[in-house]
């Protein structure tokens, strides 16, 4: 495999990786006001 395809792949893939792991503390950002029932959020 080619050096520039290699980091083309590479480059893709710690996007996927990076938005994955956004959503992931997005969703714990607001699923504890959920659990939470005494908050006031």
């Amino acid at each position: 495999m080619p050096a520039d395809t290699l980091l083309m792949t590479i480059a893709v893939v710690a996007i996927f990786v990076g938005f994955g792991a956004v959503l992931a503390w997005a969703d714990r950002q607001t699923s504890a006001g959920r659990l939470d029932p005494d908050s006031k959020h």
